[in-house]
């Protein structure tokens, strides 16, 4: 029997094939979530909470770090704690150190990541 490699590791063989969905399970549900879904992913230890735009959360036994890796581009590690969707920002707060999300949810952000943070706001607005 073959084990199946996940999909974190097939990123770094196959760096030009992002994954276009995850796979979510709760309550004995498997969801299959693209990933333009996800307004935001913050860790918890060594499992990740999921938030999709529906308001629906899905907690996966993964680290934050495990997914950074398999995200695309549009997905920005603002803080030790969260990835936030970057489609999904509204602003930037710099004063408070917080994004606010189009939903009105506030997400903190390292100073020491603004300046990219902003870059790539320009890249996917653009």
């Amino acid at each position: 029997m073959q084990k199946s490699i996940p999909d974190y590791k097939l990123r770094i063989i196959y760096p030009e094939c992002p994954i276009q969905n995850l796979k979510l399970k709760s309550n004995g549900i498997i969801r299959f979530v693209t990933l333009s879904d996800i307004l935001y992913l913050k860790a918890d230890d060594n499992y990740t909470n999921c938030l999709l735009n529906d308001h629906t959360l899905f907690t996966k036994c993964q680290t934050l770090q495990s997914f950074e890796l398999v995200l695309g581009n549009q997905f920005y590690r603002c803080h030790k704690s969260y990835i936030v969707n970057i489609k999904y920002i509204k602003e930037i707060d710099k004063r408070n150190h917080v994004v606010i999300l189009n939903n009105g949810q506030i997400l903190p952000f390292s100073r020491k990541k603004v300046k990219v943070l902003e870059e790539k706001m320009k890249i996917n607005t653009a």
